[in-house]
C-alpha cells in the first residue's frame, strides 16, 4: 500500500468512523490478526462481538499484505487482538498508524496481545540479520502450541471485559465452556501423543517448535538454513544426509512452505511430508482452534505409526 493510498484513507476512515462504538446495543466491533484468535472472540463473544480476521488461513504471517478494506476495519473496531512478539510485524504497525483509532493503539482498552505472560522458546542471545527473521522476544508461534488455547482465550476474555464490562458475567460463561471443552480436549491430545517422545522429525520453517516442545518430538533440522531464508542446494543436502543417518521419516510444514524443497528432500530419504495448519482454516477440518489440533494430532500420529 503507496504512503499517497494510506494517508488518503485515512482521512476518509475518521470522516466515516463514529466518535466511539457502535450504537447502544450493537456488537463490539472486533479485528483479529489471524483466524485462530477470531475463532476465540466468537467463543467467548457470542453474539456480541462482530468479528473479522486480516490473516484468511494459509499465509505466510511474515508476510501478510494489507489491503484497504483492513484499514476501514481497523478504524472502526472496538477491540483488536494480535499474537505479538513481532509475529505480525509485516502488517499491524502500519495499520494501526494508518486507522488513526486511538481505541485500539497499544495501551488502550481496545488493544490485546495474546502472547503476554507467555514463556517464550528460542529467545536470541544476541540480534543480528546474519541468523534470518529472528524475533527479539522469542518465537512468537505459539498459537501451535496445544498447551496455548486457555491462555489466549484468557487474554481475549481480559480484553472483552475491559471494553465491555457490562456483559461480564456473560463473557465469563461462555469462558468456562469454553475451558471445559478445552480440558476434554488436551486430554485427547496428550493421549495421542504419548508415543512421540523423542522421534524425529525435520520441519520446513521454525513455527511448530513450540508443539514439539509439548509433545516430545525432536526436530532433527529445520529445511530453512535460518528463518526466512530459502534454502540453498548444499543445505538440503546436509539436511537429507542428517535425515538418512538418523533414520528420520517425517518431514512437517505448512500449506504455504509446501514446496520443491520439500519434494526433494522427501525423494531423497523416503519419508513423509506432513502439511499442517499454521493457522485456522488452512486445510480442511482445521476451521476452529480445537478443530485445527485434532488435525495437527491426527496428522503427526498417522504418519509416525506408518510402517518404516
Amino acid at each position: 500500500m503507496s504512503t499517497y493510498t494510506r494517508r488518503t484513507l485515512s482521512t476518509l476512515v475518521l470522516l466515516a468512523a463514529p466518535a466511539f462504538g457502535g450504537l447502544a446495543g450493537d456488537p463490539l466491533r472486533v479485528v483479529t490478526t489471524i483466524p485462530d484468535l477470531a475463532d476465540l472472540v466468537r467463543e467467548i463473544g457470542g453474539e456480541r462481538v462482530e468479528v473479522s480476521s486480516i490473516a484468511r488461513g494459509k499465509e505466510n504471517l511474515h508476510a501478510v499484505s494489507a489491503r484497504p478494506s483492513h484499514l476501514v476495519a481497523m478504524s472502526k473496531a472496538d477491540l483488536f487482538v494480535e499474537i505479538g512478539r513481532s509475529l505480525e510485524v509485516a502488517f499491524v504497525p502500519g495499520l494501526l498508524e494508518g486507522a488513526r483509532n486511538q481505541r485500539i493503539r497499544p495501551g488502550a482498552p481496545g488493544f490485546v496481545n495474546v502472547s503476554e505472560g507467555w514463556e517464550f522458546l528460542d529467545v536470541p542471545a544476541e540480534l543480528s540479520r546474519k541468523a534470518g527473521d529472528v524475533h527479539p522476544q522469542g518465537n512468537p508461534h505459539l498459537n501451535l502450541d496445544p498447551r496455548a488455547g486457555r491462555h489466549m482465550a484468557e487474554r481475549v476474555l481480559t480484553g472483552l471485559v475491559r471494553v465491555d464490562p457490562d456483559s461480564k458475567d456473560a463473557y465469563q460463561a461462555r469462558f468456562e465452556a469454553y475451558c471445559a471443552r478445552l480440558s476434554e480436549a488436551e486430554a485427547r491430545w496428550k493421549a495421542q501423543a504419548a508415543g512421540w517422545t523423542g522421534r524425529a522429525v525435520v520441519v520446513y520453517h521454525q513455527e511448530f517448535n513450540y508443539l514439539a516442545s509439548a509433545s516430545g518430538l525432536a526436530i532433527l533440522a529445520s529445511v530453512e538454513p535460518k528463518p526466512g531464508i530459502p534454502p540453498t542446494p548444499n543445505h538440503v543436502a546436509r539436511v537429507i544426509a542428517d535425515m538418512k543417518a538418523q533414520g528420520c521419516k517425517v518431514i512437517l510444514t505448512a500449506p504455504w512452505s509446501n514446496d520443491n524443497n520439500l519434494e526433494r528432500v522427501a525423494e531423497a530419504t523416503g519419508a513423509t511430508i506432513v502439511e499442517l495448519p499454521n493457522q485456522c482454516g488452512a486445510v480442511k477440518g482445521s476451521e476452529t482452534w480445537i478443530s485445527m489440533m485434532d488435525v495437527i494430532h491426527q496428522r503427526i500420529g498417522s504418519a509416525l505409526s506408518a510402517p518404516r
